[in-house]
């Protein structure tokens, strides 16, 4: 599990690469709705290296920054709570359309989810931190906006998604972030937590 903890990142970021050499030797598959909804899996695989290891220092910024915390190498995110909420979303939430596309509000819902990055990182963060970028900010423009745009394109101009599609999937995006993010946060934080992250995970946001 110590294993896990440590490098669950680095191995989420090891099969987008393998995902997109796949995607490549099969061009085929991105003309399709499932290519569009994988390339959205390795969006998020991305993200989360971006966040945790290069450049990394999301959770110290998280911690100290967005909670004040007194002990942020472990309060209230800390490596164990972070594994499991990202593991979670995104071999979860943003894998399982994948295997149902034609279940439309399924994959709506983790493309709102990655607009909702860019005003998480681009806007809230920046402006609780008083910065111009954040680890998670450059494949939240970079990767979920084009791929979600493109997603979003090609659903209805093949008039796919029902007024229902649209509806039940911002509910289940909606359901997602508080279950994933604001209920597995207060869910899985302790203050005595013996899983710390590293110093470079903290950043210059080490200390309170």
């Amino acid at each position: 599990m110590n294993l896990l903890r440590k490098y669950w990142q680095d191995a989420g970021a090891i099969t987008g690469v393998v995902v997109c050499i796949v995607l490549l030797m099969n061009p085929a598959i991105l003309s399709d709705i499932t290519g569009m909804l994988w390339l959205s899996f390795v969006a998020i695989l991305f993200h989360q290296f971006e966040e945790y290891r290069w450049p990394g220092y999301f959770a110290g910024l998280f911690n100290n920054v967005m909670f004040k915390s007194d002990t942020p190498d472990h309060y209230p995110l800390n490596t164990q709570s972070a594994m499991i909420i990202n593991v979670a979303i995104a071999y979860v939430f943003y894998l399982l359309p994948v295997w149902f596309p034609q279940v439309v509000w399924l994959g709506l819902a983790p493309i709102f989810m990655g607009f909702f990055q860019v005003v998480w990182h681009g806007i809230v963060v920046n402006i609780k931190a008083k910065t111009l970028y954040n680890p998670g900010l450059f494949t939240a423009l970079l990767l979920h906006v084009p791929v979600g745009i493109w997603y979003i394109h090609e659903i209805v101009q093949r008039d796919i998604p029902t007024a229902i599609d649209w509806i039940a999937g911002t509910i289940y995006f909606v359901f997602a972030v508080y279950i994933f993010i604001i209920k597995g946060n207060i869910w899985l934080k302790k203050s005595d937590s013996p899983y710390s992250f590293s110093k470079q995970q903290l950043g210059a946001y080490g200390r309170k």
